[in-house]
């Protein structure tokens, strides 16, 4: 049997979606446990509703504690011999569990891996771990782990929601977190249960719909004390990396997504300029944007609330989807009718995207010199 962990606050909107994928799961027995952390009245209602409807459904109320004390309440009462992880609104296609069981029955693994979709609207991109399919052992992981070797691409994707685990490591690794990481705190989870496994499956499955909602962004600005979680995060990764006996493997690796993560969650720990990894921009520039994805959208907010630099236009291919959300995207060929701006900056993370963007951007007839991503001293191992 597997336990399906679903902590859940809030977001009555996304619940019925995501319950009812995992009810329609192919693979029929299943354990699922629907941790209401905190949520308002309506969304423990419709918890304790499903459980009537479905006797796999056991659901806890609990005061809101953040989504690791949430999975550490849903594996307390776990019966499952292995452990999966659905957030609340999201959702996965019918035959994911089944796929990732075969995947585990086939190869004896400890944790399978899987990709996932990244949806906004009725876009959808796939997202994948930087290794072949394949069984591994630990030792064969570690030179990538983190790190794929360019800016910022992971080697193992840090995502709880994507790994079939075997509950002794789900337990183990879980419940040494401090619940105060609300903040990597999948990877927290996830890079030591790798070093704790045996025998790691990377898939070629992809079944599992992360959906970025209009107000996704907005979550992070409730986060207080970020100084202090990144540090409770990093000092316990370090530990735990220490712990094994790989730290001077991993060591670079987790720098480098400190760098990343504390640029995506925090952008002004860089400011003794703007936007240092770009080189850092001079107060009074006018910019543009091209890219509206998770980067685009922190960039657009960092700098509306600086207001050291001037937004002339925020752009990306994808822009009829940002716009059925509310962004303020254009597409971008509109900045061809631009003439006043110092810089595009590219708001992507992943290198070999930037250089298509820069590219296209050159093609386009705009001057190679204008056009910023990660300076090669940020992205400098």
């Amino acid at each position: 049997m597997i336990s399906v962990i679903v902590p859940i606050y809030n977001g009555t909107e996304y619940l019925h979606k995501c319950v009812e994928s995992i009810l329609k799961q192919t693979y029929r027995d299943l354990e699922i446990i629907l941790v209401d952390d905190g949520s308002a009245y309506l969304c423990g209602k419709v918890c304790d509703e499903y459980a009537d409807q479905d006797g796999r459904i056991r659901v806890i109320h609990k005061e809101n504690g953040g989504s690791t004390s949430a999975r550490k309440a849903g594996l307390e009462i776990a019966d499952g011999e292995f452990v999966g992880f659905v957030d609340g609104d999201d959702w996965i296609e019918p035959d994911y569990y089944e796929k990732m069981v075969l995947a585990q029955e086939k190869t004896g693994a400890d944790i399978v891996l899987s990709g996932h979709f990244h949806d906004i609207g009725t876009d959808s991109r796939q997202v994948r771990d930087n290794f072949p399919v394949g069984v591994y052992t630990r030792e064969q992981l570690l030179p990538a782990l983190l790190y794929a070797r360019r800016f910022f691409e992971y080697g193992v994707q840090p995502h709880m929601v994507t790994k079939l685990f075997k509950k002794e490591i789900a337990v183990k690794m879980q419940m040494r977190v401090d619940n105060r990481i609300v903040i990597g705190e999948d990877a927290a989870v996830v890079y030591p249960g790798v070093l704790e496994a045996e025998k790691i499956y990377i898939s070629d499955i992809c079944a599992y719909h992360y959906i970025q909602h209009p107000n996704s962004m907005t979550k992070s600005r409730e986060v207080k004390n970020r100084a202090e979680i990144y540090s409770l995060l990093f000092e316990y990764l370090e530990e735990a990396f220490k712990e094994k006996k790989v730290w001077e493997i991993l060591e670079p690796q987790l720098k480098q997504y400190r760098k990343y993560l504390l640029f995506m969650h925090q952008i002004s720990v860089f400011d003794e300029k703007v936007l240092v990894p770009y080189g850092g921009i001079q107060p009074g520039s006018k910019v543009i944007i091209y890219g509206a994805g998770v980067l685009g959208q922190k960039i657009h907010r960092y700098l509306a609330e600086k207001e050291e630099i001037s937004i002339v236009l925020w752009v990306d291919q994808k822009y009829a989807v940002y716009q059925e959300n509310g962004f303020g995207v254009s597409a971008p060929d509109e900045i061809l009718k631009v003439t006043d701006y110092d810089f595009i900056l590219i708001a992507n993370t992943v290198q070999d995207a930037a250089e298509n963007i820069r590219q296209y951007l050159v093609d386009k007839g705009i001057d190679n010199k204008k056009i910023l991503w990660f300076s090669e001293e940020f992205r400098k191992v």
